[in-house]
């Protein structure tokens, strides 16, 4: 597979990165501004001020110009950090003198314990050495005088972004020197910097980075391996089409030839709305349609669409991630799809041509086993595919919260599928019914190591109902539940410990059960409510009518508004949680391994439930949550930390599962720390420091 290192210099994926500081102690002193920007597309760039918390000195004023006042509404470091993070991932970063700036990047990250493994680096002054020599450098080695002597502007000289885009500018100009030197790709800079022995050395005694002796990069030249991250990284609402085109049943194939002309559409759909569509009418099915045998008072073109149409309409959620609608297209061999919004209308459409044209083909494609399994084994043979999906996704840089979201997904899937083939068996609904996923499942974050979390909400009987009607309604439904755990335990998603599964009458209850249920938690406020609501309050439904989980959910917004003990009850869990710290300040081991779940992914996800609950936020995940609390402006900057030590959690977890299980070890929520990287460790270390401050944060944000 070819490396990076073989890439040519002009051909690589780059980021100019430079730094403004209230110093030159790259251990000590702070980030105050930020510049990158790409040599190569000026579109791609940050120009960011930092509130690095401490005063500028007057020295440091002097040469950037940048003054306390000038930062003291600008977001701090551990805001700013993952937008530059996520910006420089999977790029080379240049800089002039880089490895300064790289230094305290570190520091910074270290200090606020924030997860920063960055990818090679080249210095553009080593780079300008090479060329120019040490004897010139010696006399013009700064960026004003080389950007001179190339012709290159200064304008915003000793702003970050103004010197990075300087410093980008010079690394273009010196490509053709480069070039002409056999210095062609990134090995070859590499190894040609290595050599510069005297700047390495006094570099490495100033507490810089040594971008020369870092290890040969091993990553890819572009990502050629058996599966494409793409379609496991981006959702299909990001390339669907919307809003769809919706045409009667009784009108003609001309009809919908002229509205896919005048409209430039290769597909139409019929029905009377987006909640009543009977099928598809595509390009390919009027021309079939021209060979339709008719009488000599129908024209082909005047035939009725009901006549033509496909029907049903397959389709996916516009949440779901492209894969899943790579398998469906796949599965059904069709060449378009309807997209759903979250209560099951027709939001829109994608098409084969659409997902071609981000770069996927069926050799990527992992399949859509789940939608056609017709058994319980079918399911379990679909499902025994992801820990090596897992593995690979994480061999490709998918980013393991990520990953989740796919395992989560593929998890709803198989839920859907026991709800179908149970109510197969059984025979239609008495009444509309939701099924719902709870837990992790619910906030997008499950990975490899499953159990049962799912409740049923079904619609409440007439008022003239019997009380035999009532029960022989509820017990249809615990039935239901109970088909739908046998299935899903057999597809090798084990029962619930705890029972929580929607074959026990406390979680399978009628709309208004589950209206009181919620109002009883919340106003008696006991240990086992509150446990409930850990479970309960992140559920997302998987099938069925949604609207049910809707009016739930408008029910929980109104019990909860302005409930103070509700929420410190709801607190005090978090309180209860050890942080899994040793007296010694290690970490708390069991049989050789730390429960990560336990001690710190709980008590986080706590946090950001309660601080979600308390400010009528109705996001599930994670991640989105401490982003949606951030926003309303009344919480520190803690709480995106919270969403940072989440993500680094959940990685070690699945890492752990994915080695566990290539070992025939069964997966766990438990890790090896033995094998942590010593960055690995520090971090976790800062994190178990905060988990230990998360009562009094939630303190703070609450009362």
């Amino acid at each position: 597979m070819p490396s990076l290192a073989t890439v040519p210099l002009d051909q690589l994926s780059l980021i100019c990165v430079d730094l403004e500081t209230t110093g030159l102690v790259t251990a000590t002193d702070r980030i105050i501004q930020i510049g990158c920007i790409s040599p190569f597309d000026a579109s791609v760039s940050i120009d960011q001020l930092v509130n690095p918390t401490v005063p500028i000195p007057s020295s440091s004023t002097q040469i950037h110009g940048l003054t306390d006042a000038d930062v003291a509404t600008a977001p701090v470091f551990q805001v700013v950090f993952p937008g530059f993070r996520d910006l420089v991932k999977d790029k080379v970063i240049i800089g002039y003198n880089i490895g300064f700036d790289l230094a305290v990047i570190a520091a910074e990250a270290d200090r606020h314990g924030l997860d920063w493994q960055p990818g090679p680096a080249l210095c553009v002054r080593q780079l300008a050495t090479l060329i120019l020599g040490r004897d010139t450098m010696l006399m013009m080695g700064d960026l004003d005088s080389l950007s001179a002597h190339y012709g290159i502007s200064g304008d915003g000289r000793h702003t970050a972004l103004g010197d990075a885009r300087m410093t980008a500018a010079l690394f273009c100009a010196l490509l053709p020197d480069l070039q002409a030197s056999n210095i062609t790709t990134l090995a070859d800079a590499r190894r040609a910097v290595s050599s510069l022995d005297d700047q390495r050395l006094a570099t490495t005694k100033a507490g810089w980075v040594d971008v020369a002796a870092a290890p040969e990069t091993t990553m890819n030249q572009t990502r050629l391996a058996r599966i494409d991250p793409f379609p496991y990284s981006h959702r299909v609402s990001e390339i669907m089409h919307s809003p769809p085109h919706i045409i009667s049943p009784d009108q003609t194939v001309l009809d919908a030839a002229r509205l896919m002309s005048e409209q430039r559409l290769d597909c139409v759909f019929i029905g009377t709305g987006p909640d009543q569509i009977a099928g598809i009418a595509s390009e390919r099915d009027i021309v079939r349609c021209m060979a339709l045998p008719t009488d000599a008072v129908v024209r082909a073109r005047d035939i009725p669409l009901h006549n033509i149409m496909s029907a049903p309409v397959i389709t996916v959620s516009a949440d779901d991630y492209l894969h899943i609608a790579l398998g469906r297209i796949h599965t059904h061999d069709i060449r378009h799809l309807g997209v759903t919004d979250a209560t099951g209308r027709l939001a829109g459409w994608i098409s084969v041509r659409d997902l071609t044209r981000q770069r996927l083909t069926e050799a990527m494609i992992i399949g859509d086993e789940l939608s056609g399994a017709g058994s319980a084994a079918d399911m379990r043979a679909a499902l025994a595919g992801l820990p090596s999906l897992s593995a690979s996704l994480q061999a490709e840089g998918i980013a393991s919260y990520d990953i989740a979201a796919v395992i989560s997904g593929q998890y709803r899937a198989a839920m859907r599928k026991a709800a179908e083939l149970a109510e197969a068996e059984l025979g239609p609904a008495p009444l509309s019914w939701s099924l719902l996923i709870l837990g992790s499942g619910g906030r997008n974050e499950s990975l490899l190591a499953p159990d049962q979390d799912h409740a049923l909400i079904f619609d409440d009987m007439p008022d003239t109902a019997t009380d035999a009607e009532r029960k022989a309604a509820l017990d249809w439904f615990l039935t239901f539940g109970q088909a739908i755990a046998e299935r899903l335990d057999a597809a090798g998603i084990p029962y619930c410990t705890g029972g929580v599964m929607s074959s026990s009458a406390r979680w399978c209850k009628p709309l208004s059960g589950w209206k009181q249920t919620i109002s009883e938690w919340v106003t008696h406020g006991r240990a086992e409510d509150m446990l409930s609501v850990d479970i309960f309050f992140d559920y997302q439904p998987v099938c069925g009518e949604f609207g049910l989980a809707d009016q739930l959910q408008d029910h929980i917004r109104i019990s909860v508004d302005g409930q103070h003990d509700f929420l410190k009850s709801l607190a005090r869990n978090v309180q209860n949680h050890s942080a899994g710290t040793t007296i010694f300040g290690g970490l708390k081991t069991e049989n050789g391994r730390f429960n990560l779940k336990l001690h710190l992914l709980l008590p986080i996800t706590e946090t950001l439930r309660v601080l979600a609950i308390s400010r009528s936020i109705d996001t599930r995940n994670g991640a989105r949550r401490a982003a949606d609390i951030f926003t309303t402006g009344t919480v520190p900057p803690e709480i995106l930390q919270l969403s940072e030590d989440l993500q680094f959690c959940i990685r070690l977890i699945l890492r752990q599962q994915i080695t566990d299980l290539a070992a025939g070890r069964p997966a766990t929520t438990s890790i090896d720390p033995a094998l942590l990287a010593p960055q690995e460790k520090r971090l976790l270390k800062s994190i178990q420091a905060r988990a230990g401050r998360l009562h009094q944060l939630l303190f703070n944000c609450l009362f």
